[in-house]
């Protein structure tokens, strides 16, 4: 590893499974950037759109149905009038996320979570990418702890999350979310517990930082 190279982890994760706030710890232990929101709002700043126009497709694959209504709202002869804004197809903010984690990656020491992030970085010298996922009813109990739901809509969260996610990161990256090729690291949250989970990322991070290269 040369002194160019900045330190990097990206987070995969299941919805519910506690990746977020993992990464945050792991973050914290290491003195590093924690990136995850901002990765949408630097897109949208560069797409020249407003946040709430396009946090709805953020690791989401637009359905045709939803495509092909974008096309009617956006300028086809026959339209209704709607407000004018720029539309924003998928491949377009992907490619936005994509710029800005790599300006990213280019300049700071930082734990990226979401956006493809062990995609775009694939390759990168001293890159580590961990997968965080855990058991469904795990991650209904804790989606229930934060919000009003039943444990059937609560599952049907996660089941459409997963689904969705999946599909729309195959279509971008042409990878399997799920493979465990695509990451250094994968870890079962509810069996470590978080702070062990982000004690151990930190560790191996630390460890294996001069010999990653590539997957």
């Amino acid at each position: 590893m040369t002194k160019d190279h900045k330190k990097i982890i990206t987070i995969s994760r299941q919805m519910a499974s506690g990746g977020a706030y993992i990464g945050r710890l792991a973050a914290k232990k290491l003195g590093c950037t924690y990136i995850e929101r901002e990765v949408l709002h630097a897109a949208a700043l560069d797409l020249g759109v407003n946040i709430r126009d396009i946090s709805g497709q953020d690791e989401k694959k637009s359905g045709f149905l939803e495509s092909m209504m974008k096309s009617f709202a956006y300028g086809a002869p026959d339209a209704v009038y709607l407000p004018s804004r720029r539309p924003v197809y998928d491949e377009d903010l992907f490619e936005a996320e994509r710029r800005v984690i790599l300006q990213i990656a280019d300049s700071h020491d930082a734990v990226i979570v979401g956006h493809a992030g062990f995609s775009v970085l694939r390759g990168r010298p001293s890159v580590f990418h961990v997968f965080i996922h855990a058991p469904k009813e795990f991650r209904v109990a804790r989606l229930r702890n934060f919000h009003a739901l039943s444990a059937e809509q609560a599952l049907a969260e996660i089941d459409e999350s997963d689904h969705q996610r999946a599909k729309y990161l195959k279509t971008m990256t042409d990878r399997d979310w799920h493979d465990a090729k695509n990451y250094h690291l994968c870890l079962d949250s509810q069996a470590t517990g978080f702070e062990t989970a982000a004690n151990t990322i930190v560790a191996l991070a630390d460890h294996m930082k001069p010999r990653i290269e590539t997957l």
